[in-house]
């Protein structure tokens, strides 16, 4: 193999990395849960715990679930730049900064819970997919809430109470 080949396949492997993260992103966005978890391996290690969230190894299923409640925001905006990937064989490491806007009505006035960090993701390839990559973990660091940390909680906190509304029977 050429080394232009070598280098180009290098190349394309990175970019199908990045490209199931920011899927990842756009899934959220979408409220697209099938995608979503497509994306993801059967077990999916998190850490949340920057926003007080989930720190643990828990079925990729029940994650997507837990997800459903961003269903309670208006709208929300997972925005990722700066975006490096480092490949070792049948792993990645995809890291990014994001800015991840979520935005909710309430007695009319909207809410912006805002905040900017960091995103590591570990992936493996996907045995099923041949050049695919599969989320194995996600780590959430938070650099700073633009709108302030308590903005950002009853912003989340609104959101979940809404969603508590519309799946209750």
């Amino acid at each position: 193999m050429s080394q232009g080949t070598v280098a180009l396949a290098a190349f394309l492997d990175r970019e199908a990395a990045v490209a199931a993260v920011t899927a990842y992103a756009g899934a959220l966005d979408a409220r697209d849960w099938t995608a979503y978890r497509a994306l993801l391996s059967d077990q999916i290690t998190l850490d949340y715990g920057a926003i007080g969230s989930v720190v643990a190894t828990i079925a990729a299923d029940e994650w997507t679930a837990r997800c459903r409640a961003l269903e309670g925001f208006d709208a929300t905006a997972h925005r990722l730049h700066n975006i490096s990937a480092e490949i070792a064989g049948d792993r990645a490491v995809v890291r990014c900064i994001v800015d991840a806007a979520h935005f909710i009505a309430v007695d009319g006035e909207t809410l912006l819970g805002d905040l900017i960090g960091h995103y590591t993701h570990l992936l493996v390839r996907d045995d099923q997919g041949g050049d695919g990559w599969k989320i194995t973990g996600v780590t959430l660091t938070v650099a700073g809430y633009p709108a302030g940390r308590p903005a950002f909680d009853a912003a989340f906190a609104a959101a979940r109470a809404k969603f508590a509304e519309r799946a209750a029977p």
